[in-house]
């Protein structure tokens, strides 16, 4: 899979802007490579709330029956980062002896990861498997299994409203004209999506 690089004049971000099939394609790309690994799992934990879409696909490629799901804040506000990272909505039911499939959408940072394979470990699993759909090369945490690699910010399908709220916050700061402004919102989003969202 090749996604392509958006990138603008003046900005050194670049954006790729993945589909629900290029999901898709990629949670079962990693759950093949797991499968020829001979992984087998008694439950997924997902990471609250990007893990959730695509863990779907993975109950159904890799025929898991039981899904916990984790929630943890790093930021009370904004440039608020907390001393240690908050759980605010722990795992329903115990995981003690069980072989664990962690997931998320992207390694960023790596630190989502690093702090729930803590958790997990005190919470007495048997194993723990680790895998993103996307793995950033900075993060400080590589994945046991991830679907593609890449140092782009990458706008998900679930996120447009928000995507789109935050870069005209940002380019309104820096003045840009809000035709150019619309011109890029369109070329990462979509006529139709930016059209709906601003109606």
């Amino acid at each position: 899979m090749n996604l392509p690089n958006i990138s603008f004049p003046g900005e050194k971000i670049k954006f790729i802007t993945p589909t629900w099939d290029d999901m898709n394609d990629l949670a079962f790309q990693i759950s093949q490579k797991m499968i020829q690994a001979g992984k087998k799992f008694d439950r997924i934990v997902t990471l609250a709330k990007g893990g959730w879409p695509m863990t779907r696909s993975l109950v159904d490629f890799l025929e898991v029956g039981q899904v916990a799901s984790l929630g943890i804040k790093f930021y009370s506000g904004v440039n608020q980062r907390f001393v240690k990272p908050k759980i605010y909505q722990d795992f329903p039911v115990s995981l003690k002896g069980e072989q664990v499939l962690l997931f998320d959408d992207v390694a960023d940072t790596g630190e989502s990861f690093k702090f729930t394979k803590s958790h997990l470990l005190k919470n007495n699993v048997r194993s723990i498997t680790t895998a993103s759909l996307f793995y950033k090369p900075h993060s400080i945490f590589k994945p046991d299994f991830y679907g593609y690699k890449t140092d782009a910010w990458i706008i998900f399908p679930y996120e447009k409203v928000e995507t789109m709220k935050f870069l005209i916050n940002k380019w309104q700061s820096r003045h840009l004209p809000q035709s150019l402004i619309n011109s890029r919102l369109c070329k990462l989003l979509g006529k139709k999506i930016v059209a709906g969202i601003a109606s």
